[in-house]
């Protein structure tokens, strides 16, 4: 008996089951093509204002590093001079006192900035195109002397200080030298 009901079981499965190709499809709704909105490009960062003017985008095909020194006691009559290259390549890119900024346009790609005194630090960027980098100069505590260190910073914190701070001028300093030597 047992048999016979698994048998009529499975013979009445295999009866009722329709195969898939018999079946309705469901009915399709065609939808228009959407056109993809253009990515937006992000917006421009607003330009910072400073005591001597404003800072804003990088040049086209460039980037640009705004190198500035806080105002504080600590340092105050020590320099900040910051470098890039070696040997015959090396350039003075600024030389900032207390409160001072200075805004440098480089090329996209590495670079590495320094400062020198009782030892030398070195700050290692990867430059992008229209970018806008920030460096803090800061004097910190050495055996003879302060010793100059450079190190990465960001937007809101220089925004935060820029309307006390003054632009380095180059000429004041090689004037500076001319009466000095």
């Amino acid at each position: 008996m047992r048999v016979f009901i698994g048998s009529t079981l499975l013979l009445a499965s295999i009866a009722c089951a329709t195969p898939a190709s018999a079946q309705e499809a469901a009915p399709t709704v065609e939808t228009a093509a959407i056109p993809a909105a253009a990515p937006t490009p992000p917006a421009p960062a607003p330009a910072i204002i400073t005591k001597s003017g404003t800072i804003g985008e990088a040049p086209a095909g460039k980037a640009q590093i705004v190198f500035w020194r806080p105002g504080s006691l600590m340092g105050m009559a020590l320099g900040c001079t910051v470098r890039e290259g070696e040997g015959a390549g090396e350039i003075e890119v600024a030389r900032l006192g207390a409160g001072k900024y200075w805004v440098h346009t480089a090329e996209p790609g590495k670079h590495v900035y320094y400062t020198t005194g009782e030892a030398t630090d070195r700050l290692n960027m990867e430059l992008e195109e229209g970018e806008t980098y920030f460096v803090r100069c800061s004097i910190g505590m050495g055996i003879m002397s302060g010793r100059a260190q450079v190190s990465p910073s960001d937007r809101a914190t220089f925004a935060d200080r820029a309307k006390k701070m003054k632009l380095w001028n180059k000429k004041d300093e090689k004037e500076k030298a001319a009466k000095t030597s």
